[in-house]
């Protein structure tokens, strides 16, 4: 009779540590989340500065040529001449129809660069 008592409590405290180990685990990502909402919510502008940016580091590391750099560059000058007219036509700010289109045109210049950076690192040296 003592033994099942004993199997009845090992298996109770087991249980019991279990759920308290598993509450602690799930605070964890929950904890985690909030601090990722709690981030800044990156804009156009913050995008158009991210990208110049990284085609700038890239030439440095010759991840880009001078040419395919000087491309990306005017894409991004194109860029800036839109946001500037459709701000200009709807009283400085821009329309979600605008706000879509700008990032398109941004999601294209990041996946060029990418391009030519992965084509740099894939190219067989002496070909």
């Amino acid at each position: 009779m003592k033994r099942a008592l004993v199997k009845h409590l090992s298996l109770s405290l087991l249980i019991s540590s279990g759920f308290a180990l598993s509450s602690m685990v799930a605070v964890a990502p929950q904890a985690e989340a909030k601090r990722l909402v709690v981030t800044k919510k990156v804009t156009i502008t913050d995008r158009v500065q991210e990208l110049s940016g990284r085609i700038d580091k890239s030439q440095k590391a010759n991840e880009l040529t001078l040419d395919e750099a000087n491309d990306l560059r005017k894409k991004i000058t194109k860029i800036n001449e839109k946001i500037d007219k459709c701000q200009a036509k709807n009283a400085g700010a821009l329309s979600y129809k605008d706000q879509n289109s700008v990032e398109k045109d941004l999601n294209k210049v990041s996946e060029k660069l990418l391009h030519c950076q992965l084509a740099k690192r894939v190219a067989k040296p002496g070909h």
